[in-house]
């Protein structure tokens, strides 16, 4: 048992170490705004999507495409989404507030933190993590919109569909699993001076969006609207990646499956999230409130996660 904590804590004390870094290093003005803005452009637009370029194009995309698995990522969303409307009624009383609750609870960091953990157990991203990222961005997109639309009636529901709509098409990290497929499909390879080169922008991309993270970590904002950001994120970090994995149980999926389906609901909320909230007219507070919650908290949940998955032969 002792052997399994201590891989526990291994695998996911790193990551919030790393943004702990970043938090410390912002406090003390040794990293700047102007970094962080740097590095969040390096990180979204040529890091990750070489990332995930490398992860797809260098496997085999026909005979590791997961139908079941896919389909489960895609329905499990948009269920979750359905029960946290329900669940939100028991805490949050003001209507405002609704679709910056559920968009918080819903949304989770699957690609900055949930690759990290990926890397820190079986040591690389594997071809179906990178292609869950194709749809299950989109899905992401599609139900903050309808979300955040259908709460705030004020807002214009044409403009924000098709905003939502240019923002998938032009997402980098859809573009860059696309162009992956195709490498693939062709057998295409980088000549060995790119692909070394890609290679280090590969190994960039982890730490850099974890140190982001960290740098960007706002205490007071733990302290907004407490109550319905506690309830979030409980349902967040414990709640809905139960019912995902028990789910998953179910169906039969393999433990390699079911860890990743256990990571794809369980990371805590994406910092887009409040972003986009606050764009559309949400509660912008609420939202930043459950982001920063969701971080802290997760440090405790994905070891407990991970602790329970490794003594039960899952990882």
């Amino acid at each position: 048992m002792l052997d399994n904590f201590v891989f526990s804590l291994s695998v996911a004390l790193p990551i919030f170490l790393i943004m702990l870094s970043g938090f410390i290093l912002k406090k003390r003005n040794i990293i700047r705004q102007d970094f962080i803005n740097a590095a969040n452009f390096i990180v979204f637009y040529i890091a990750l999507p070489l990332k995930l370029f490398n992860s797809v194009s260098q496997s085999a995309v026909v005979e590791n495409f997961n139908f079941k698995f896919v389909s489960f990522a895609i329905v499990g969303t948009a269920i979750s989404v359905v029960i946290i409307y329900f669940y939100s009624k028991l805490f949050v009383k003001e209507d405002t507030k609704v679709g910056a609750f559920i968009h918080g609870t819903f949304r989770g960091n699957f690609v900055y933190v949930g690759f990290s953990l990926i890397e820190n157990v079986t040591g690389v991203i594997g071809p179906l993590a990178s292609l869950v990222v194709a749809f299950v961005v989109p899905i992401y997109n599609i139900l903050a919109v309808l979300v955040l639309v259908l709460t705030n009636p004020d807002n214009k529901a044409k403009n924000q569909f098709r905003n939502s709509l240019k923002n998938i098409i032009s997402n980098p990290f859809i573009i860059a699993i696309v162009l992956g497929v195709l490498a693939s499909l062709m057998k295409f390879k980088f000549p060995p001076l790119l692909q070394n080169t890609a290679n280090y922008f590969d190994v960039l991309a982890t730490p850099l969006a974890l140190l982001t993270i960290g740098a960007t970590f706002k205490v007071d904002k733990l302290f907004v609207d407490i109550k319905s950001a506690v309830a979030a994120t409980i349902f967040k970090l414990l709640i809905n990646p139960a019912i995902a994995v028990l789910a998953a149980f179910t169906l039969g999926f393999g433990n390699s499956e079911i860890f990743l389906i256990y990571i794809l609901f369980g990371v805590p909320t994406s910092i887009s999230s409040a972003i986009i909230t606050a764009a559309m007219g949400g509660d912008e507070n609420l939202a930043a409130s459950i982001v920063m919650m969701t971080t802290l908290g997760s440090v405790f949940s994905l070891t407990f996660f991970v602790f329970i998955f490794r003594a039960i032969g899952i990882v």
